[in-house]
């Protein structure tokens, strides 16, 4: 048996305008044939806050790793959630 989920509180206007932004940077990099790190974090950003979830939600492991590892762009853990701990080989 499914439940329902939970009703979710309307998105504000500034919400639903970084949703619009991140599909428009996605549209575009898709019609580029190319797709970086920071569009694919800004779309799940936008999502997230929508769905009052975090960044990380929306990301694969390997998406994380990458930001992690290589990438040098504002990560908030409290609101885009945990970045995985890498460990030196």
């Amino acid at each position: 048996m499914n439940a329902d989920p939970a009703p979710q509180p309307a998105p504000t206007q500034a919400q639903l305008d970084a949703v619009l932004q991140a599909a428009l940077y996605l549209l575009g990099a898709r019609q580029d044939q190319m797709l970086t790190i920071e569009e694919w974090t800004d779309l799940a950003r936008a999502v997230a806050a929508c769905q009052e979830r975090k960044t990380a939600d929306y990301l694969t492991d390997h998406d994380l790793e990458d930001i992690a590892e290589r990438y040098a762009f504002e990560w908030d853990e409290a609101t885009d959630g945990a970045l995985p701990t890498l460990d030196d080989e």
